[in-house]
């Protein structure tokens, strides 16, 4: 018979440790923050709840659930890989889904520039061993989501509802957020730290 190979200490520490969702987001222009809430509260009295209701709109670029002893190590991390991105323009247009109809969205046109600067925050934040050993998730494309986690009942009446609709705006982006909340449906996020985008890459 096999023998079971024992969890290191490391391993068993990481899944019984207190963890907080740690978010990298670039802020949409205001009036595309409250439209969004706008129709999330729409959404809500119409299908019922929903992920996502309750965090703040914002495109992401990368995620982590932490322990918070490990706040500072990444929002440190994220203020380096940002001061060595220039600023750039964004355009939002569109309302849109994802292909496995969970997720509908704003589109968002960041141009050349959406990658590279989600690569290096990623990059960056991986560095630290621990923090690399627990995970960086790198958003795949830039969206700003309306509603997420949707079923699919969910799906159909909201997408009946928004498919009519639109919504454009742009701005230019200085800066990235870190965004932080419990590991709760109803948590709020908690604004961290806010990031300068300084260089010239």
């Amino acid at each position: 018979m096999a023998r079971r190979t024992a969890p290191d200490a490391l391993t068993l520490f990481d899944s019984l440790v207190y963890t907080c969702l740690y978010r990298v987001v670039i802020d949409p222009p205001s009036e595309a923050q409250a439209w969004v809430m706008q129709v999330r509260h729409q959404l809500r009295d119409r299908i019922g709840a929903f992920e996502g209701f309750y965090r703040l709109p914002g495109i992401v670029l990368i995620e982590a659930d932490l322990p918070p002893e490990y706040e500072r190590p990444l929002c440190d991390s994220v203020e380096r890989a940002a001061g060595l991105h220039r600023p750039f323009p964004i355009r939002l247009d569109g309302i849109a889904h994802t292909p496995d109809r969970k997720c509908i969205h704003i589109g968002v046109d960041a141009g050349r520039y959406f990658l590279p600067l989600r690569d290096g925050l990623s990059d960056h934040a991986r560095v630290n061993k621990r923090i690399k050993k627990l995970g960086v998730d790198a958003a795949e494309e830039p969206r700003l989501v309306i509603a997420d986690g949707l079923k699919a009942a969910q799906f159909e009446q909201a997408w009946a509802m928004l498919i009519g609709e639109s919504f454009t705006g742009q701005r230019q982006v200085n800066d990235v957020v870190v965004l932080k909340r419990e590991w709760s449906d109803t948590s709020m996020d908690e604004h961290v730290r806010t990031c300068r985008l300084l260089g010239g890459l």
